[in-house]
């Protein structure tokens, strides 16, 4: 029990459980949403939802199997390095923009065209992902 936990009624404090699967539905809307949309706003909430999955996962880890939360974590991870492809490039590109350097420069352009292929590799995994229904498979193994 942490201090103050009983001024709250039992509803309030959220279970493993509950906690988890919002986080997955969270995840799961993100992952359709970014695989159809991928801009910059959807590749943040995309981040934000897998690392919010991910410290779940591992803030939790006593209550689910050991291989299986090591398994998911390991591929999460792998969009995550995906997704921060895109956003370094799409952070490089606002910085550079707001330093008062020319947006057609030679650099950018280059970012740009970098971007781009972050963004066919993370759509490439996310509908891959989608395809293999990563919801579906991983659910059982948390009992979510």
């Amino acid at each position: 029990m942490w201090p103050g936990e009983d001024r709250f009624p039992k509803r309030w404090i959220s279970s493993p459980a509950r906690k988890l699967r919002g986080c997955w539905g969270k995840l799961a809307f993100q992952v359709r949403h970014a695989a159809k949309h991928p801009n910059e706003e959807a590749i943040h909430d995309l981040r934000v939802s897998i690392r919010r999955l991910s410290q779940c996962l591992r803030e939790f880890h006593q209550f689910f199997p050991r291989r299986q939360t090591k398994k998911i974590l390991k591929q999460l991870g792998k969009v995550m390095d995906l997704a921060a492809e895109m956003r370094n490039r799409d952070v490089a590109i606002e910085l550079i923009g707001k330093n008062g350097r020319p947006a057609e420069s030679a650099f950018v352009a280059t970012l740009r065209q970098e971007r781009e292929e972050a963004k066919r590799k993370l759509s490439r995994a996310l509908v891959q992902w989608r395809r293999r229904d990563f919801s579906r498979k991983w659910r059982p193994w948390l009992a979510v």
